[in-house]
Order: C-alpha cells, then structure tokens, then sequence
C-alpha cells in the first residue's frame, strides 16, 4: 500500500452542515469561509448511475422531494430544492453532482473526506462510478483525497480498483473483528463515532490498531482538548467556525 496522506486538523463534516444546507455547494463554501481546509461529502448514486451528494436513503428530510435516491434520475434530482428546509435565503439550492462539488473543492483548495454510500443499490457500481468522476481530479487532490465507508465491501472494491486511495473504516460500536476488518481492507485509517471513544480501554484498543484516528462528530474545544491529550489530532466537525 502506498496511501500518502496529508491530514488535517479538522474536517468539516457535510461542508459546515450548521450553517448551510448540508451536502450542498453552499454548506463547501461556507466551510472554507469558517477556515476548514477539508471536507466530508456524502456520495451516492442515482437511478441513471450519476454520482450525486446527499446523506440520506431517501430524499424526503434535506429536499422538497420524497422517495429513495436510487429510483430518481440526475435531472430530476438536480431539479430539487435542497435549501429551503434549513433557511429560506437557501431556498433554490440545489443537490450537486459530484463533479460539480471537487470542481469547487479545487476551485478553494480543499482537502475531501468522500463517505461512499449504497443505499440498497450495486456496490461495485457505486464505487466504479464515483471513482470514474474522482479520476478527472486526481492530479489536484492529490495527498488531499480519502475515501471512507462504513461497509466493508466497498472498502474491499475500493482497495481493488483503486488500491492506491485512501480509505478510511467508519465504525459506531466495537466488534472483535475491527483489526481484521482495517487489514482485509489494508484501511489508511480508523473513523469512530465520537461516543466510541468513552472507555479507555476501548481507546487503548484503537490505539493499538496504529493507524490515524479521525472521530466523528466533534463539536466543542472540550471534546477537541481531550482527543489531543490522547493524541488524536484530526477529527470531523459540523462547526468548523469554534476551532
């Protein structure tokens, strides 16, 4: 493995999904206007194999649509208000391609945490098509791209088609397997759930796996104080602003 990295001190998880619609060109923008030099961005595909940003399964809590993101084409989604949920002034933000998202991302020179999702759809797909549109930016990102999943298969394909990007394992609660799981996958590094990190023994165990721990989601300079004494230095937030 040859997965070169350069981390920051935070990521700014869905863009700045506090102060913006997440997901959206809008929420990458005010990111780097509260000073994030990365971001985490939800991938997933839609019913014509377009890679597209949103979090959710469905469209129904961050649009003025409803129904699951596999059953909808590009243009139709892209149609869609994805702004008017969280403030008016939003209201006319629309769900980006992928391809428009790094465009700007390069345009501002931000880092990417790329979440690849597949809601009920092929995972190799999924992953073939999301790299398909990475690949135009790899010259731009690179040392400033890492993939991450909390399935293991598409960490597997990733590592197979692409065994040179990053990957990164999400995981919400302990199992015995983990070590395995970041071996199988030859993962650059580990993503807990901030509520993982609670004993420190379940602490020392993913210290033990020696690779970068990146916690989700930190969102005050207490928590922030802790993680550096224990010498994890990178970590996602949805308030890139406080720090």
């Amino acid at each position: 493995m040859e997965q070169c990295i350069h981390l920051p001190r935070l990521i700014a998880h869905r863009g700045a999904k506090n102060r913006a619609p997440e997901n959206t060109l809008a929420a990458i923008n005010e990111a780097a206007r509260c000073g994030a030099v990365w971001v985490e961005l939800d991938v997933q595909l839609t019913k014509d194999n377009v890679p597209v940003l949103i979090h959710d399964r469905t469209l129904d809590r961050t649009t003025n649509g409803s129904g699951a993101i596999k059953s909808i084409d590009s243009n139709s989604l892209t149609s869609l208000d994805a702004g008017y949920w969280f403030d008016a002034r939003y209201t006319g933000e629309k769900v980006p391609l992928l391809l428009n998202a790094l465009d700007l991302c390069r345009e501002l020179d931000l880092g990417v945490n790329l979440e690849i999702k597949a809601y009920d759809t092929s995972i190799h797909n999924t992953v073939l098509h999301t790299l398909s549109v990475v690949n135009e930016f790899r010259r731009e990102f690179e040392e400033k791209l890492l993939f991450s999943s909390f399935d293991i298969e598409v960490l597997s394909i990733l590592k197979n088609l692409s065994p040179n990007s990053p990957r990164g394992l999400l995981v919400d609660k302990f199992h015995d397997d983990l070590a395995a799981d970041l071996l199988s996958c030859d993962c650059f590094s580990i993503h807990p759930a901030i509520s993982f990190l609670k004993s420190r023994a379940t602490i020392e165990k993913v210290v033990s796996f020696d690779v970068p721990i990146i916690p989700y989601t930190v969102n005050d300079l207490d928590t922030a104080k802790r993680l550096a004494e224990l010498n994890i230095n990178t970590f996602i937030t949805d308030e890139p602003k406080i720090f």
